[in-house]
């Protein structure tokens, strides 16, 4: 659902309805002279597009408007805010370092009049509205179609969107904000987010019910030293995890395969007669492949699955109401 803005919004006004005050630069305190008509927030919505799509034509197609029509807003809004935005490089449209500030600042606008938005427009009980959630490839199949049954028929006002990231980007893309909260591993990487541990799980071998280690309930992490393995590539937070284990136990696996999709490699694991180190929530959901996950016997197998959200996020109400689904549903689908 996209929720439709007025197309006009005075900017003192706007600014009053900010849950968080916003600090802009010193060339911000000309704007309420400059322009000859009231900033709207199609401005706003424009110009992100351009500097996520790097082109004025390919923004115009993705907003449904012409090409022409972009530029036009875009030099208005320029010459409004007496400063330069875009610069080109080749045929490359890219923000100058007042156009990245403006970035933030316009993302960060749109984001709490959609939450304003939200909470004038519900009625009294229902949430409405729209949340973007990130959530990393290992746990996409294992958690999300229960969590998304779950949440729409508790908020059916609100609608969701879904994308399937690594870690680190979920942690970027909700620094940014271009996404409100992930599902992903508790890295703490990050001193703007704020990191709820959901559940832990560790590391498995993952099998083929036609391996020849299949009918086996526990194996040394010793014994995969030159055994045949899947792997995920290296852009893989897990992959780089499991590195970091086979490092730590001195074990050399050979790799018959690296691979960037995890469904593809577990659906390999049969014909290639191999194994692959997995979480053992990678199965659940995938019961049809006919695989086992044997428990390994080593050091440091486990890891945390937590929420993920910026630190600053409470006053949104959808993000919330996301959070406390996801802490009271999660630890029970892992045990499932």
């Amino acid at each position: 659902m996209e929720v439709q803005f007025p197309r006009a919004f005075h900017i003192p006004f706007l600014l009053s309805t900010l849950s968080t005050p916003i600090a802009f630069p010193e060339w911000a305190a000309h704007y309420s002279g400059a322009m000859h008509d009231p900033f709207e927030i199609r401005h706003l919505r424009y110009f992100l597009a351009v500097a996520e799509a790097g082109s004025f034509s390919r923004a115009a197609d993705r907003l449904g408007i012409s090409q022409p029509s972009v530029s036009q807003q875009m030099r208005d809004l320029e010459a409004g805010l007496r400063v330069s935005l875009f610069q080109r490089r080749g045929k490359r449209i890219l923000l100058t370092s007042t156009g990245l500030i403006f970035q933030e600042h316009a993302r960060a606008i749109l984001r709490q009049l959609e939450t304003f938005l939200q909470e004038v427009s519900s009625e009294p009980g229902q949430l409405r509205g729209a949340l973007h959630v990130g959530v990393v490839p290992i746990l996409n199949v294992a958690l999300m179609p229960d969590l998304l049954g779950l949440f729409a028929a508790k908020h059916p006002g609100i609608s969701l969107t879904v994308e399937e990231i690594s870690s680190t980007e979920i942690e970027t893309a909700l620094e940014e904000g271009r996404m409100d909260v992930g599902l992903g591993f508790v890295t703490r990487h990050s001193p703007n987010l704020r990191y709820e541990r959901l559940c832990s799980d560790e590391f498995a071998l993952v099998v083929s019910e036609s391996h020849p280690w299949a009918k086996r309930r526990v194996i040394q992490f010793s014994e995969l030293h030159q055994h045949r393995l899947l792997q995920l590539s290296d852009t893989f937070v897990m992959r780089r995890m499991t590195d970091q284990i086979c490092l730590n136990h001195h074990v050399r696996p050979r790799t018959v395969a690296e691979l960037n999709a995890i469904e593809t490699l577990l659906r390999s694991l049969a014909p290639l007669d191999a194994a692959a180190l997995m979480p053992k929530i990678a199965l659940r959901g995938r019961e049809a492949l006919k695989l086992k996950a044997i428990r390994l016997q080593g050091k440091k197998l486990a890891f945390e699955i937590g929420l993920l959200r910026l630190a600053d996020s409470g006053a949104n109400s959808a993000i919330g109401a996301f959070s406390t689904l996801a802490k009271a549903e999660v630890p029970k689908l892992i045990k499932k």
